[in-house]
């Protein structure tokens, strides 16, 4: 008895219900523990992207799962300057580094800051080490005012207050 091909809905459930998750740390986890091996952490996040409907998945081989994302599929673990005195690195949990867009920088009700990566094209959440880190480059601005302005090299960017 030969096989057809395989259901789309069964197909659709079982990419639904992957497991697959990523914390606002920035960690890739299955049914709610991280995942640490190395080789597969790269797999994962070099395959992930977003459908048109708005939700996350992985891509290895023909497989694909959806991975639930809460807030934000990126975090930013660290910032630092920028030796050529541009805006400074952000590092992301997916292993890369990128100049932040200062426009897109915000800071939440909840006292996170957030910005657009990949070319505005995704969310990030500063863990606390990206905060303390961007925190060296951030004052208040004007003084006593509650508002804050990254300063860099001259340059004055507020920050969005949401």
């Amino acid at each position: 008895m030969s096989e057809g091909p395989p259901d789309p809905a069964a197909l659709e459930l079982l990419r639904s219900r992957s497991g697959l998750s990523i914390d606002p740390e920035g960690r890739f986890l299955h049914r709610g523990e991280p995942i640490t091996h190395a080789r597969t952490l790269e797999a994962l996040w070099r395959s992930l992207s977003r459908t048109p409907d708005g939700r996350y998945e992985v891509a290895i081989g023909r497989e694909r799962a959806y991975v639930q994302v809460d807030e934000a599929p990126y975090a930013v673990r660290g910032a630092t300057e920028d030796p050529r005195g541009g805006p400074p690195l952000l590092h992301l949990s997916d292993g890369t580094a990128e100049p932040l867009d200062p426009a897109t920088l915000s800071v939440g009700a909840d006292g996170v800051l957030r910005c657009a990566v990949k070319g505005g094209a995704h969310r990030a959440r500063f863990t606390r080490a990206g905060h303390v880190s961007l925190g060296l480059m951030l004052r208040e601005d004007p003084p006593g005012s509650g508002g804050y302005a990254l300063f860099v090299n001259g340059a004055r960017w507020p920050v969005t207050v949401l």
